[in-house]
């Protein structure tokens, strides 16, 4: 029988908005570092213990006057983490509850699965909106789950969209109209993908996730360079 303990949950709890500094991004690293330590997990949840918000992104503050050493070393862990989430060995879902911009968005598209409760809150990649390029290993992933006309509309605009509209196109897996039906569809679909060999599993993640990560591991200077540029 499978224990109540294979499912772990990090849960993101920053500042206001769960917006990520240093600090902040530190934090979930070492949350995740436990989990990928931690024998027997067959799953991860990701969600938000503040009100409103998955996470609303980098807070934009500490990119005010900051040195290129440190915004280097602020985005290199940022890369860090999602690759982390990306490359993890078992079934992942990020469960989201407001709003999931910028780096909250691509938080929730590291995760296998994206699951939202019906609400206010908008998900997209905001960083041309805000005078940024979209790093091209975040544009691919996005395309990825969406498709390349949807990711020309949304991504060379900036634009956001409420979770109703991003399911049809990808964005997003599954509506649920509580925090507490989403969190038990979550745990339920987790538990039935651990009922899979787990060796066989995460063998065969790897395999369909090898490609990207190649490509992702390739586009790091480049994507440092012109991200500090811009």
């Amino acid at each position: 029988p499978l224990s109540p303990e294979c499912v772990a949950t990090i849960t993101m709890a920053c500042a206001k908005a769960n917006s990520f500094d240093l600090a902040a991004l530190q934090g979930l690293s070492h949350a995740l570092a436990q989990v990928e330590a931690r024998v027997g997990v067959r799953g991860l949840v990701l969600q938000s213990g503040t009100a409103g918000f998955f996470s609303a992104g980098f807070s934009l503050p500490v990119f005010h006057g900051i040195a290129q050493a440190d915004f280097e070393r602020l985005w290199a862990l940022s890369r860090d983490v999602f690759r982390r989430l990306y490359a993890l060995p078992v079934p992942s879902i990020a469960l989201i509850d407001g709003h999931a911009l910028g780096l909250g968005c691509a938080l929730a598209m590291a995760c296998q699965h994206r699951y939202a409760v019906r609400s206010p809150g908008l998900i997209g990649l905001n960083e041309v909106a805000v005078g940024l390029p979209v790093p091209q290993w975040l544009a691919e992933r996005f395309r990825d789950l969406t498709s390349l006309r949807t990711a020309e509309e949304l991504l060379s605009t900036g634009a956001s969209l409420s979770v109703a509209r991003a399911q049809p196109l990808g964005l997003v897996d599954a509506v649920f109209d509580s925090s507490d039906d989403v969190a038990a569809a979550a745990h339920t679909r987790l538990r039935q993908y651990a009922t899979a060999p787990r060796a066989a599993q995460a063998k065969t993640l790897e395999a369909l996730r090898r490609d990207y990560l190649a490509r992702f591991d390739a586009d790091c200077e480049r994507d440092t360079d012109q991200l500090w540029r811009a």
